[in-house]
C-alpha cells in the first residue's frame, strides 16, 4: 500500500511590490524574487505524505486525497502558463530533492500576482527529477490568481502514473455450455517504482478482449465501457473501477486479455480457458462393422458396381454443435478413404453434426479410421473416431447406416 499524500499547495507571497510578505506559517523556503523579477511572487508548496485525522473536519480531510508513491526523490514545479499565456519569467521550473515522509516545503518558480497562474507538479523516483533520469512517479495541475497580502491554499490530488499492469483472478472453472457466467477481473496498476496505485490514474488503462464470439464467447463489461474497440474493452480511469468477464458457454480456444496505456512499461495479459466437454457419438451411430467397431460399412457383391452406397453418423459436443452455439464438428484423416469413399461433413441436425461416407466409383476393398474434432487446441478430452470400411462381399449382420 502507498502512503496517502494530502499534497496543500501554500503559495506564500514574498516580496511583492506595493504590499510586502503575507504571514504564512510555511515561510520557510520561500524566497524573495530580485531583480527585473521584483513584481513576481515565489509559490511555496508543502508536500503532506500523511494521511488526514479521522477526527479532523477540514475539506482535505473530507475530499481524502489519492494514495501517492511513497518512492518520491524529487519534486519537479512548473509554471506553464501565466493569464492564459506562455509565462514570460525565468525559470519557469524548479526542481527540489525530497525525502519522504515529509511534510516537505519547496519553493515553485516565480509568478506574477493577480492574473491566473498553472501549474504541474511532478515527483519521480530519483533525485533531480527529469535531469536527474527520474521517472515520473505521480503528476497534477492546478491554477491559483495569487493575491498580494493574503495566504492562498489551495490542494493538489496527484494522479499515480501508471507503468505495469497485471490481470488476475480469470475464472478457471468456467464450463462450456452454460450461459451468462461472470466474474469480475482483478487488474493491479503500479508506478515505475512498483508501487500499487491506489485511487485515479494519471492516464487511462485499457482492458481488451479480442474474442469475436461477444455474445457466447467472451466479452468485457465495466466501469467505463470503451469505445473504438475491434470487440470489447474497458477502460479504468481509477483503481476502483470494475472490469468483469462475461462468458456465454461456447466451447472456445483460449482467450488472452490484453492491456494497453501511454507509455507503459509492462502491459500485462491474462489467459481464459474455458472448461470443454467431450465429443459423443449418436447412440443410433452403428457398432457392427466387417472391421469392427463403430462407423460406415459399406459393401455390396458385386465387384464392378457403381457410386452410390452411403452411410451416416452423428457426432455432438454440448457447447459446441447445440444450440444456441451451432458450430459444425469436422474430420481428420479422411484422405485414407478415398480408394474406396468420399466422407463428408453436412449441417448440423438436432445438436449433432451428421458425417456421410459414400462409396466411390470402382471402389477397393479397405478400412479407414478418421477422429471427429471440433479443432479446438484447448480440448483435452479424448476426441473420437469411427471407421469407413469397403467389401465386395456379404458380412455378417446388418448395418444400420447401411443404404444399398
Amino acid at each position: 500500500m502507498r502512503p496517502i499524500l494530502g499534497l496543500a499547495i501554500v503559495l506564500a507571497l514574498a516580496g511583492c511590490s506595493g504590499g510586502g510578505s503575507a504571514p504564512s506559517p510555511l515561510k520557510t523556503g520561500a524566497t524573495s524574487p530580485v531583480g527585473p523579477q521584483s513584481e513576481l511572487v515565489t509559490p511555496t508548496f508543502t508536500l503532506d505524505f500523511t494521511a488526514p485525522s479521522s477526527s479532523a473536519k477540514t475539506p482535505q480531510s473530507v475530499r481524502r486525497p489519492n494514495f501517492v508513491s511513497s518512492a518520491s526523490l524529487s519534486v519537479t514545479i512548473t509554471l506553464t502558463s501565466v493569464g492564459g499565456n506562455p509565462p514570460n519569467v525565468s525559470p519557469t521550473s524548479v526542481t527540489t530533492n525530497i525525502t519522504p515522509p515529509c511534510p516537505c516545503t519547496v519553493n515553485g518558480p516565480p509568478s506574477p500576482p493577480g492574473q491566473v497562474d498553472a501549474y504541474t507538479v511532478n515527483t519521480y523516483d530519483a533525485t533531480g527529477g527529469s535531469g536527474g533520469s527520474g521517472n515520473v512517479l505521480d503528476t497534477g495541475s492546478t491554477s491559483i490568481t495569487p493575491t498580494v497580502g493574503t495566504n492562498n491554499t489551495i490542494t493538489i490530488t496527484l494522479l499515480g502514473v501508471p507503468y505495469t499492469v497485471a490481470i488476475t483472478n480469470v475464472p478457471a472453472s468456467f464450463s462450456a455450455n452454460t450461459g451468462s457466467q461472470t466474474q469480475n477481473l482483478t487488474v493491479t496498476v503500479k508506478d515505475h517504482s512498483a508501487q500499487t496505485i491506489t485511487g485515479t490514474y494519471a492516464n487511462s488503462v485499457r482492458i481488451t478482449d479480442p474474442d469475436a464470439e461477444t455474445t457466447n464467447g467472451t466479452h468485457l463489461t465495466g466501469t467505463h465501457n470503451g469505445s473504438s474497440c475491434t470487440n470489447s474493452c474497458v477502460d479504468m480511469t481509477a483503481s476502483t473501477d470494475v472490469v468483469t468477464l462475461n462468458y456465454g458457454g461456447l466451447a472456445e480456444n483460449a482467450v488472452t486479455l490484453a492491456s494497453s496505456g501511454t507509455n507503459l512499461g509492462t502491459a500485462g495479459t491474462a489467459v481464459f480457458t474455458p472448461l470443454l466437454n467431450a465429443i459423443t457419438g449418436d447412440g443410433a451411430n452403428s457398432t457392427t462393422l466387417s472391421g469392427g467397431g463403430t462407423g460406415i460399412d459399406l459393401f455390396t457383391t458385386d465387384s464392378g458396381s457403381p457410386s452410390g452406397y452411403s452411410g451416416t453418423v452423428k457426432y455432438g459436443e454440448l457447447g459446441f454443435t447445440n444450440s444456441p452455439y451451432n458450430k459444425a464438428l469436422s474430420l481428420t484423416g479422411t484422405g485414407s478413404c478415398t480408394s474406396w469413399a468420399n466422407v463428408t461433413a453436412g449441417a448440423n441436425t438436432s445438436n449433432e453434426t451428421p458425417f456421410t461416407a459414400t462409396a466411390v466409383s470402382n471402389p477397393t476393398n479397405g478400412i479407414c479410421t478418421v477422429t471427429v474434432t471440433d479443432a479446438l487446441t484447448d480440448q483435452t478430452n479424448t476426441l473420437p473416431t469411427f471407421k469407413v470400411t469397403y467389401t465386395i462381399s456379404n458380412v455378417s449382420g446388418s448395418s444400420k447406416n447401411r443404404r444399398p
